[in-house]
């Protein structure tokens, strides 16, 4: 797939993202959006190719950062492979801001490998909370819900706060 296509495939889907979002959670989703990238193991695999291995150790620098569209497109087209598959869910609602996560495959592929129809890589999904964590209104929820356990799950210990201030610097 050509850097071209993969730009509008990204373009497609984060728009087929927001109407399918909108469907089922009540939060406002802002145009602006930035992205996170998390591939499905943050460890090196047997099966994963020399190029595979360089490039999952680059995405694994980006752990956690707000990415743009253009820093995404740079991340993840190589010499017309992209991953074979990509998962796409609004992590985040802000004012401001959405964010989407792309939960991507290690293995790069051709055009002709790509495992979803309809707007290859991506694969447009919603998460779901569990029952204990639905917050309805109007029988929507909130899509701001996995970010919220994400939050309550990370360490707040002196430690993790020094990590956050050194990342930032």
């Amino acid at each position: 797939m050509d850097k071209l296509k993969f730009r509008h495939h990204l373009s497609e889907a984060t728009k087929l993202l927001f109407e399918l979002t909108k469907t089922l959670c009540y939060n406002d989703l802002h145009d602006n959006c930035q992205y996170l990238i998390t591939p499905n193991s943050r460890t090196v695999d047997g099966h994963l190719n020399e190029e595979e291995i360089l490039i999952l150790k680059k995405w694994n620098q980006y752990e956690g950062d707000l990415l743009t569209a253009n820093q995404i497109i740079d991340l993840l087209h190589h010499n017309n492979k992209v991953p074979v598959w990509i998962d796409m869910i609004i992590y985040e609602a802000r004012p401001d801001l959405t964010v989407i996560n792309l939960f991507c495959s290690r293995r790069l592929r051709d055009e002709t490998e790509l495992m979803h129809p309809g707007i290859p890589p991506f694969h447009v999904l919603v998460s779901i909370p569990p029952d204990n964590l639905k917050a309805e209104i109007n029988e929507r929820f909130d899509v701001n819900w996995k970010k919220r356990r994400d939050d309550k799950q990370k360490p707040n210990g002196i430690l993790s706060r020094l990590k956050k201030l050194i990342k930032k610097n």
